[in-house]
């Protein structure tokens, strides 16, 4: 095509049809230089029409085309009002084409495709102007008619308009909090294989992926998901034949998923954790290296890994400082959007958290909790976002009474934990398990009984619901390791204070009954020859027990009678059996 258009001389008008193919061409490979020089070839070519022309219509939408995934790469905001300003001034000429009537149908039909498919890109820009903010229901509804509109003129953008329509609603869902079950709208997001554009289906393909896959696991703690998703990029990543345009993306996307999985193992001290943890910064690193708009999540996965590899006990400084010094350039990158830059605010407050305790820096300190409630204040109040940012405010704030000593401070810190776990509620098993287990041991070293008996029984209680979450007996015992040691003797103690003994011994059996059962359930077939006999009566034991220990609980609560004689020898027994 360069070569045709060195051939073809300025003046004659086969040079725009060349200059606009050339840039269609460019504009598919999709690369950093192929982008620049195609919208140079539109500038120019543009220059060589009417205004107020069908040409220069056309080539107003293929700029903007052009201009829309370089925004949602870079977020420059320029480059949106662009956009938008080119669609605006050619829809009206696109819609006159399309209308009249011409001997040639098949140039009506043409006009009419590139009329609904400038209301497409038009309604994905105010789509992108307003994701992660707050709703405008203007705005909301001049996407909507866009929409339309785009189906009636040409039928094939009703594949992508599907798809808008799904984001938006899962957008919904997860930030506004429009939805009790945001996760099993995640499940029904599809990416259709009749959209026009392969390269760019595959990548929201994996990334969706990716989305849902992190949303089950906060929801209820499930790795399978994750591990699945991480399969897929990797063999995506792997195949021979592959090409991206953007190829730090997928990278990016990769790393997150890895670093998440690190995170969560290692709460429950998997020796795995360091590889996943590793292979994150591997993937970043790499996505650094080959540049795109991803760069600034690449330096936020990297900060993350640096701050989850610390010894909790033997913080190495250095690496603090590294961690940092990340998430802050990550953090204030250009290239997020919104929700990006308010989301990237957790982990450089958790940084600075670190920071702040380990050299005794109490603006550090502040400067955290003010991150953390601007990033809990930009959420809607009814979402699990919301809860979710409360419950990490609410741990910042016990950081702070840490440092303070403070009794108001001590006080406002546990009003703020009891707030946020009741907020979280069945929201998401893993926020609700990590919020009552924080409340419960800060209660537990500051004595306050009464709180931490509560706070203990609803974590033991939520840690039992994540295990039964788990779709393998791997998994279920991964679960039921995390930050658990000491867990069910502190609890033991602290609601035998409170004459509650027994409702710690049925959260108790109940974790060891879960495991039994499903193993028992998962494996019948093989279980029932005469040599596991052994197997079945302790599995029938458990159950006596179990169902023993919820009547003697139910009688406590409805008698309030004390404790039995025996209260302090049954509360040596679990917490020997905990330990054990």
């Amino acid at each position: 095509m360069r070569t045709a258009r060195e051939l073809v001389p300025k003046a004659r008008p086969e040079a725009r049809l060349l200059a606009i193919r050339l840039a269609s061409l460019l504009g598919m490979r999709s690369r950093p230089d192929d982008e620049q020089e195609a919208s140079a070839v539109l500038v120019a070519a543009q220059r060589t029409v009417r205004p107020g022309s069908v040409e220069h219509a056309a080539i107003d939408f293929m700029t903007a085309a052009l201009l829309l995934p370089h925004y949602l790469r870079h977020r420059r905001e320029e480059d949106l009002t662009a956009a938008v300003e080119r669609l605006e001034r050619a829809m009206p000429v696109l819609d006159g084409e399309a209308a009249r009537d011409r001997a040639n149908p098949q140039h009506t039909a043409v006009m009419a495709t590139m009329a609904g498919m400038a209301r497409f890109h038009l309604a994905l820009a105010h789509h992108s102007r307003q994701s992660g903010g707050p709703a405008d229901e203007e705005a909301e509804q001049r996407i909507v008619a866009l929409l339309a509109e785009a189906e009636r003129l040409s039928p094939q953008t009703t594949s992508m308009a599907g798809m808008l329509h799904q984001v938006r609603a899962l957008q919904r869902g997860l930030v506004q909090g429009e939805s009790a079950d945001p996760m099993a709208m995640a499940e029904q997001v599809s990416i259709g294989d009749d959209v026009p554009f392969p390269v760019a289906t595959g990548l929201l393909g994996s990334t969706a992926g990716a989305i849902r896959a992190g949303g089950r696991l906060g929801s209820s703690g499930d790795l399978q998901a994750l591990d699945a998703q991480i399969a897929t990029l990797e063999a995506e990543l792997a195949a021979p034949d592959r090409y991206e345009p953007d190829p730090a993306t997928q990278l990016v996307t990769l790393a997150q998923c890895y670093q998440l999985r690190a995170r969560t193992k290692g709460l429950s001290e998997d020796p795995s954790a360091g590889a996943d943890r590793l292979r994150a910064q591997e993937l970043a690193t790499e996505a650094l290296a080959a540049g795109g708009g991803s760069q600034d999540q690449a330096r936020l996965v990297l900060g993350v890994c640096k701050l989850d590899s610390l010894h909790p006990e033997r913080p190495d400084p250095q690496v603090l400082d590294e961690a940092v010094r990340l998430l802050r350039r990550g953090a204030g990158g250009t290239s997020l959007s919104p929700a990006m830059r308010n989301a990237a605010r957790v982990p450089l407050a958790e940084a600075l958290l670190a920071r702040g305790m380990l050299v005794g820096d109490g603006d550090e300190v502040d400067e955290a909790l003010a991150l953390l409630t601007a990033h809990r204040d930009r959420l809607p109040p009814a979402s699990l976002q919301h809860a979710v940012a409360s419950s990490r405010v609410a741990a910042a704030l016990h950081v702070r009474a840490e440092g303070t000593g403070s009794t108001e401070d001590l006080l406002h810190a546990a009003d703020a934990s009891r707030r946020a776990t009741a907020a979280i509620g069945e929201l998401s098993l893993v926020w609700a398990y990590d919020t009552a287990l924080y409340w419960a041991e800060w209660s537990w070293r500051h004595g306050r009984t009464g709180d931490a008996a509560e706070a203990y029984l609803l974590t033991l209680r939520t840690l039992n619901q994540m295990a039964r979450a788990q779709l393998s007996r791997a998994y279920g015992e991964l679960v039921l390791r995390r930050r658990t040691r000491g867990l069910v003797g502190r609890a033991a103690h602290a609601l035998t204070r409170r004459r509650r003994l027994p409702e710690a011994a049925v959260a108790l059996e109940s974790g060891r009954a879960v495991l039994l059962s499903a193993a028992l359930e998962r494996d019948l077939v093989g279980l029932t020859g005469a040599e596991h006999a052994p197997v079945r009566e302790r599995y029938r034991r458990a159950v006596d027990r179990l169902t023993e220990l919820e009547d003697r609980a139910q009688r406590e609560a409805s008698t309030q009678e004390g404790l039995p004689s025996d209260e302090a020898a049954t509360e040596e027994e679990l917490t020997g059996e905990e330990q054990a």
